[in-house]
């Protein structure tokens, strides 16, 4: 398989390949780096979601809420972890304003479903910050967000020992694979 980049046109258009998550607060808000098309990796954390709020716990609800909230807003999800307070999702989409709608919509809708907050039973504020995307700007960045996806499933199923055991192996992988494509120029994996 050939490794492709963006053009270099597209690269210009943004400024940061990232946006959002707990580091953003109080800083100054800019525009959020999208490219429609591109593998995006998208992060909803809650600090709150312990226990009987963990979105572990409430799976079947976030399921459901991904899919009707996918389709509705034509988000083609690729891949996603649910790790008990955080969601890691693997996202393509074709529109900006409808990829900010699901957003808004799923993080709201999963909130309220999962607090049981409604008008005279406030719950307050559940999430930790902004939803964090980062466009995923080649292969071998959309590879290395599937072996951290990897390492999620084995730290829920295995432990979190486990989960460090793959990664340091898995980061050395793709280190590897970095330095043969900055020495060979265009790397092809057979």
């Amino acid at each position: 398989m050939q490794l492709q980049f963006l053009p270099q046109k597209d690269l210009r258009t943004i400024k940061a390949a990232s946006h959002g998550g707990v580091n953003l607060k109080k800083r100054r808000k800019v525009a959020r780096p999208l490219i429609p098309g591109c593998v995006t990796h998208v992060v909803f954390k809650s600090s709150k979601a312990k226990g009987k709020l963990s979105f572990y716990t409430h799976k079947q609800t976030v399921n459901k809420l991904l899919k009707e909230k996918s389709k509705k807003f034509f988000i083609e999800i690729l891949d996603w972890v649910n790790m008990g307070n955080h969601l890691h999702l693997k996202v393509r989409f074709k529109d900006k304003k409808r990829f900010g709608q699901f957003l808004k919509s799923f993080a709201a809708m999963l909130a309220r479903s999962i607090t049981q907050a409604k008008k005279g039973n406030p719950f307050g504020r559940f999430w930790d910050g902004l939803v964090y995307t980062r466009v995923l700007l080649s292969k071998i960045e959309e590879l290395g967000l599937k072996g951290y996806f990897e390492g999620n499933h084995r730290q829920r199923e295995l432990g979190y020992q486990q989960r460090e055991e793959y990664l340091k192996r898995f980061n050395q992988f793709i280190y590897r694979l970095k330095q043969t494509k900055a020495r060979a120029g265009p790397l092809s994996i057979a």
